[in-house]
């Protein structure tokens, strides 16, 4: 019989007190684990509306409207299997606090929306703050009436777990009194399923795998104390017939235009082994689900142990391999995709399928009335089992274009890589509308990146210098002018930028003039500015594309709208894609009112992406699910609007891009289809009348020979003949021979030779 040890532990101290070894239980009865999380040091500070409370190692607690009292997440690894029925709490030696204190209450959430829209938004935020503070501070019941809550249970591949809030506080608003704990007992009540049963033969076939062994060890608290229920040396018999860790998901359509590029001969070349799957394979279709979408996560569910995989690319558009749509406002079912204005209360995610922890119906469903992901309705753990990344669209030749360009991204270790481009502009004057905010200036984020963030990096930064009330940075001027010919003129590995956003593109608000009030009103009463950030009208081009984040509302709209789909195109569009991977919000998202003070919302998921990213050095996909994870244990709101940023934020590019570049395994020869010296990719566009541009990529300076062939092997045309220097290269070819005259209608072969380099490819001239 296996066995577990039930485990007590000191976190600060990492002092381990006495553990009981029991047996596993039937399915059906409880068991739990203890665990004693000690408090920090705290100290109490002044600030403009009461005092706060700073502890080390702690976050705040964040109702809006409600006390800021220190706050811990825990993760507890449980024993395999595992689901949680209860949690209990008790604080140890309290201490009364002498004196009385008046803690100033939670801010509201920002809505980064449209001015029309923001205002109603932000109206509703103010009442439910206002009523939320009335409500907390009329009373002197203890605040919060528990001192553990649990904030989410599932599992991390094979290892389940539970999610707990720790506060070791308690306040009575009336009377000012302030109670502190020593240290909180947390007893974690679970069962675990039965021998033989259809979950224990779920489980036991993931536990050979070692994937997740890692993130386990720097996530749950009780890693060592439990790790070794989860060790299991694979037998010959259960090693697996062939490991997946890279599947790509698409139509057999789309597949074709897949296997055209060099995509996964690069994958395969840096050791991935690269399964693409069909939604029309049995492996899809043989799945339960009331539609394609649950479907679809199902087999991964199913699949994700035995093959191994980590990564996931879903090539095609919203609703040919359907993104997900989910409802965080459970008070707002209203669905109107396509309609930006007024899209209601649908959230597009491919976060959906991400967490793979249970099925919908214990999950993203678990109120079984098929508004997915609704909070404190349905119980998604966001924590991602596969990384997941999107080629968002269905057009061939957009994605050829797409994919070609990740693989000469990837394939670049260029020192460029380490420059960046930050253009912030203003989000919110103080005051704006009555709201009673702050004044939110984009640029603070992202000179926080910038300070903390990228040290030795070259970076270009702009702010708001126009209007009555400009920012405090002396950084130049921002327009549309001024980002894009920046962009597009240099060499930029990460894009971040700062303000109100739509499908089509990025504005700026600017207070020109105010009617004598000193309120900045967007109601007509004072003058307003809009003019761009960026829009897809914009030149731009992608010799060298950079990873994008974001901090706007709408920018990932998946959906057709009439206008145009801003973050697609920067992917997607040949001429204008200079992105090579980019996370966006497909529905407004939300911010904090102060960033510093206050940390959440999409400014801090923006801030923990560049931290992976940078710092840690995580792929795309990585970088996004760990930092939108980060942020939920750490800086997460008690409202709807968190969880409409963790489906808000998807990644349209690779999950596995690793942004420096690598080059090894091709260096090495592992894989003889993937280049060395050079990268040819496929013409757009093509079929094509009559011209076309042939895009390459020299890695050196070299001599290079460029040709135009018919199917009879007979030369055509020579494009170049020539010593190019290193860089991406673009060759228009008109259809027209050597001698001048244009050639007919049909299949013709384009053949790059670039040193001891050479490859062909096939384009059609349809006159």
């Amino acid at each position: 019989m296996r066995r577990i040890r039930i485990v007590t532990m000191f976190v600060a101290l990492g002092c381990l007190m006495t553990a009981a070894v029991l047996p596993i239980p039937a399915e059906g009865m409880i068991n739990r684990i203890e665990t004693v999380v000690r408090s920090g040091k705290y100290r109490i500070i002044p600030s403009d509306d009461g005092q706060r409370i700073v502890m080390d190692g702690f976050g705040c607690r964040m109702e809006p409207g409600r006390p800021m009292l220190p706050e811990k997440e825990v993760l507890l690894a449980l024993p395999p299997g595992a689901r949680v029925r209860r949690v209990e709490a008790h604080g140890i030696a309290g201490t009364l606090l002498s004196g009385t204190y008046r803690l100033a209450p939670a801010p509201p959430m920002v809505p980064l929306a449209e001015p029309q829209h923001c205002r109603e938004l932000t109206a509703k935020m103010a009442r439910e703050w206002q009523e939320n503070n009335a409500a907390a501070y009329s009373t002197d019941a203890a605040y919060p009436d528990e001192a553990v809550r649990i904030t989410g249970s599932g599992s991390l591949r094979k290892y389940a777990y539970a999610s707990v809030s720790v506060c070791p506080f308690t306040y009575r608003p009336l009377s000012g009194r302030l109670t502190c704990y020593d240290a909180v007992l947390i007893a974690v009540h679970f069962d675990v399923p039965s021998p033989g049963s259809a979950r224990a033969e779920e489980i036991d076939a993931l536990m050979c795998e070692r994937t997740a062994d890692s993130k386990a060890s720097e996530l749950f608290i009780n890693y060592e104390e439990m790790k070794d229920l989860y060790q299991r040396e694979q037998s010959i018999t259960e090693l697996p017939a062939q490991i997946y860790d890279y599947v790509i998901i698409t139509t057999d359509t789309l597949a074709v235009a897949v296997a055209s590029t060099n995509f996964i001969a690069w994958k395969s070349a840096l050791g991935y082994s690269v399964r693409t799957v069909l939604i029309t394979d049995p492996e899809i279709t043989g799945q339960p689900g009331s539609d394609l979408a649950e479907q679809i996560r199902n087999f991964l569910r199913s699949y994700y142990g035995s093959w191994g995989i980590q990564y996931v690319l879903f090539v095609g558009d919203y609703a040919t391999v359907p993104m997900r749509y989910c409802y965080p406002d459970p008070n707002d079912h209203t669905h109107n995709p396509g309609n930006s204005g007024n899209p209601g209360g649908s959230v597009p995610t491919d976060c959906y399928y991400a967490d793979l922890s249970l099925p919908d119906a214990d999950s993203w469903d678990s109120d079984g009335d098929g508004y997915l992901g609704e909070y404190l309705q349905d119980n998604p753990d966001f924590l991602a089992e596969v990384y997941v990344g999107r080629i968002p669209t269905s057009d061939i030749a957009r994605i050829t274009y797409a994919l070609e360009k990740l693989v000469v991204f990837e394939w670049d270790e260029g020192a460029w890589k380490s420059h960046a481009l930050q253009p912030g502009t203003i989000l919110f004057y103080e005051n704006q509308d009555f709201s009673g905010y702050p004044k939110i200036d984009g640029s603070t984020l992202l000179n926080e990146i910038e300070t903390n963030l990228m040290s030795g990096w070259t970076v270009s930064h702009y702010t708001e210098q126009d209007g009555i009330d400009p920012s405090s940075f002396p950084w130049p001027a921002v327009s549309l002018a001024a980002f894009i010919d920046d962009w597009r003129t240099g060499q930029y590995g990460v894009v971040n930028w700062s303000g109100h956003g739509a499908p089509y593109g990025v504005g700026r608000t600017v207070w020109e003039w105010d009617d004598g009030d000193g309120v900045p009103e967007t109601d007509g009463s004072d003058g307003w500015g809009q003019p761009m950030l960026i829009d897809i009208w914009c030149n731009l081009d992608d010799d060298f594309p950079s990873i994008v984040f974001a901090v706007s509302c709408n920018v990932g709209y998946p959906e057709p709208n009439g206008v145009g789909n801003l973050g697609i195109d920067l992917l997607t569009e040949p001429g204008f894609g200079a992105s090579a991977g980019i996370v966006s919000a497909t529905r407004p998202a939300w911010i904090s009112a102060d960033v510093i003070t206050n940390p959440g919302g999409a400014e801090s998921i923006c801030y923990e992406f560049n931290r992976y990213g940078i710092t840690e050095n995580e792929r795309l996909g990585e970088a996004l699910y760990d930092a939108k994870y980060y942020c939920y244990t750490n800086y997460g709101w008690d409202h709807y609007a968190e969880h409409i940023n963790q489906c808000n934020f998807n990644l349209y590019g690779d999950p596995s891009l690793l942004r420096v570049g690598i080059t090894t395994a091709v260096e090495n020869g592992v894989h003889a289809d993937v280049p060395g010296p050079a990268l040819l990719m496929q013409n757009y566009p093509n079929p094509f009348n009559p011209t076309t541009v042939i895009r390459f990529d020299l890695r050196r300076a070299t001599h290079v020979k460029l040709c135009v062939y018919n199917v009879k092997g007979e030369l055509v045309a020579t494009l170049v003949d020539d010593s190019l220097d290193a860089g991406a290269k673009a060759i228009c070819w008109n259809g027209k021979d050597d001698r001048g005259n244009s050639v007919a209608s049909g299949m013709y072969f384009y053949r790059l030779v670039a040193g001891d380099y050479a490859q062909t490819k096939k384009m059609v001239l349809l006159r």
